[in-house]
């Protein structure tokens, strides 16, 4: 269990992009006229960067490395013989990880606050509100990286999309820059996606930068696509399963 817990901590550091960017808007706040960058002071940024970490950290998904692996190996085979969808136990193994993950998670949180003075709101009610959102937000990436390790069934490699998708998630979500930050026309393009709702504004709402209207608007448009990604995962399974058999396996 101990090794367990290390290697998710390990897991953790690997994922310090949004951290790194902390760094670099701090000092830009720091060497800009009246210490802020559009409204954002350097303990603002600092809020918000530990913000979409704890964020990012809750939302880690790694069932299409796993999906693409048993329908390469064979191991998918067994699976079918059981009455439960296999998407369950994989599901299940993700959401028992944030446990293991959130005591260490929320100590780094707290050193890293004390280093950097970050502020976070007073408000009560941001806290369950960005919860509502990540929860929504994790099981829409889910979803997604599924379908994404379905693809296996008719591709020799999935990597490739996983990376291009992540790439998408981290600048339109909001982990390299706040979504104001971005130009105009990137702005548009990402409020018609599921990222910034699932990233920057449940980290928004820790910072005391998102109202309780945005909160349920945002809900809104995750639910629709945690639909939509429901229906999608189911066809494309059915359509790989049919593959999958035709195939002898």
């Amino acid at each position: 269990m101990a090794e367990y817990r290390a290697e998710i901590i390990i897991w953790m550091f690997s994922g310090t992009l949004s951290l790194v960017m902390m760094l670099v808007w701090m000092a830009q706040a720091d060497a800009a006229p009246g210490g802020q960058v559009r409204g954002y002071s350097p303990e603002e940024f600092a809020g918000y960067f530990l913000s979409i970490w704890v964020v990012s950290q809750l939302m880690v998904v790694w069932v299409s490395w796993e999906i693409d692996y048993a329908i390469r190996q064979g191991q998918l085979s067994p699976q079918l013989l059981r009455p439960l969808d296999p998407i369950w136990p994989h599901f299940i193994g993700h959401v028992t990880e944030r446990f293991v993950r959130a005591l260490p998670m929320f100590a780094l949180v707290f050193v890293f606050t004390l280093l950097t003075g970050a502020k976070f709101t007073t408000q009560w009610w941001a806290y369950p509100a960005a919860f509502g959102l990540v929860t929504l937000g994790f099981t829409a990436r889910f979803l997604w990286e599924y379908t994404l390790g379905l693809l296996a069934f008719w591709t020799e490699n999935t990597t490739s999309f996983q990376e291009v998708v992540w790439l998408i998630y981290a600048a339109l979500g909001g982990m390299l820059a706040p979504l104001t930050f971005l130009p105009d026309w990137a702005q548009t393009i990402a409020r018609w996606t599921p990222f910034p709702y699932m990233l920057g504004l449940p980290a928004q709402l820790l910072t005391g930068k998102a109202t309780p209207d945005q909160a349920l608007h945002g809900a809104a448009i995750l639910a629709g696509w945690l639909v939509l990604f429901w229906f999608v995962r189911l066809w494309v399974w059915r359509r790989g399963l049919g593959r999958y058999g035709a195939v002898g396996a």
